[in-house]
């Protein structure tokens, strides 16, 4: 038995031995596994929903684009298949937005505190699931599991390796973890006017910025924050009592910048400079949007049922390991032209990978960080 097959044993029975172990102090314990303690902590039902749509919209946009990757690239079906991605790729914003309001409305005890927990909750797990991709990338494993791993850690803080492209996203809210606890107090202390003023500037230079220049009026001119930054801060924006008074505005953004997305897709040949970069005023405006109607649907929104409470619960996780169980059912299962059906199998899979996963390697090493 190799280094591996001994490795996966361990944190096998090691996890049994240990959730066993819980159940035997708790009775419920196993029902919390599946969908979290009782009373927690308060949820904002809203924000669980926008979660679970950005999650969703993840696995449905890059089942689409992988599963149209070989289409030949111009005419009609092609473009609308392009417009379709595009505004799917409003989940990369609502992921963002919702990690602005959740963690910037937050109050920790102290700096250290807020950092241990996003490095135990975020960071922890984010490496665990990186090893996955590092064992399908097997150019790290040839010349020996430890040599290896060492291997690949350099290459992960270059940013995301060639098996793990969409982890992209996590490096930038982890990044935005770093400022948020400073940002939080500043947001806090600010007039609604002042709130106000900081959307619509953070809004209007990230037009000026991007689109005039791709129309031929470059202008040295930008916030001294980063695209996804603003994003970040927009999240708490949205989430304020503030913005409830301007929601139609917003409401009429939104739909011109979703007329407008599909329109660009058609007439210009560099839509995806225009439509999918970072922090792209149109998916800003759009996730906005969406993130205003699920506010202002709060009271009205069903309560989550079991398999909804598990999807919200193991989103995160979802989101990291989706992009391996895509390779699988695209590549070794051999769904290539079945986009609904690629999707049902990806979030199935995905979601019971997710939970063995987080129960077994993550569980163990939170674990044993949180004894040392």
């Amino acid at each position: 038995m190799g280094k591996l097959q001994l490795m996966i044993l361990f944190f096998l029975i090691t996890s049994l031995f240990l959730h066993v172990k819980n159940y035997k102090k708790d009775k419920s314990y196993i029902k919390s596994l599946f969908a979290g303690k009782e009373g927690s902590e308060k949820r904002i039902r809203y924000l669980d929903y926008i979660r679970l749509l950005a999650t969703l919209l993840v696995i449905l946009v890059h089942c689409v684009d992988a599963l149209t990757s070989e289409m030949e690239r111009e005419g009609i079906g092609y473009l609308a298949i392009q417009a379709v991605i595009s505004l799917l790729l409003v989940c990369n914003t609502l992921f963002i937005m919702n990690s602005g309001a959740l963690i910037l409305n937050r109050t920790e005890g102290s700096l250290l505190q807020f950092y241990y927990k996003r490095f135990t909750q975020v960071a922890i797990p984010f490496v665990c699931y990186y090893f996955i991709y590092i064992l399908l990338s097997t150019r790290y494993t040839n010349s020996g599991l430890l040599r290896g791993l060492m291997i690949a850690g350099k290459d992960m803080a270059a940013g995301p390796i060639d098996w793990a492209p969409h982890l992209w996203v996590i490096y930038v809210i982890l990044s935005l973890y770093l400022l948020a606890p400073f940002f939080s107090i500043l947001l806090k202390n600010l007039p609604d006017a002042m709130l106000h003023g900081l959307a619509a500037i953070i809004l209007l230079m990230g037009c000026v910025s991007l689109y005039l220049p791709i129309f031929g009026l470059p202008i040295d001119l930008s916030l001294m924050i980063s695209p996804w930054l603003g994003v970040f801060l927009l999240g708490y924006y949205f989430a304020h009592p503030a913005s409830w008074q301007k929601r139609q505005r917003f409401y009429v953004l939104g739909a011109v910048s979703l007329a407008g997305t599909v329109l660009v897709t058609f007439i210009r040949s560099d839509y995806t400079a225009i439509l999918q970069a970072d922090g792209a005023p149109m998916m800003t405006l759009l996730g906005g949007s969406i993130f205003l109607l699920l506010r202002s649907l709060e009271n009205k929104l069903p309560s989550p049922g079991r398999i909804m409470k598990f999807l919200i619960r193991y989103s995160y996780s979802i989101l990291m390991v989706h992009w391996a169980v895509l390779y699988v059912v695209r590549d070794l299962i051999g769904i290539t032209d079945n986009i609904p059906l690629a999707f049902f199998l990806v979030l199935s899979l995905s979601a019971v990978s997710a939970f063995v996963y987080d129960q077994t390697v993550v569980f163990l090493v939170q674990r044993l960080f949180k004894r040392n």
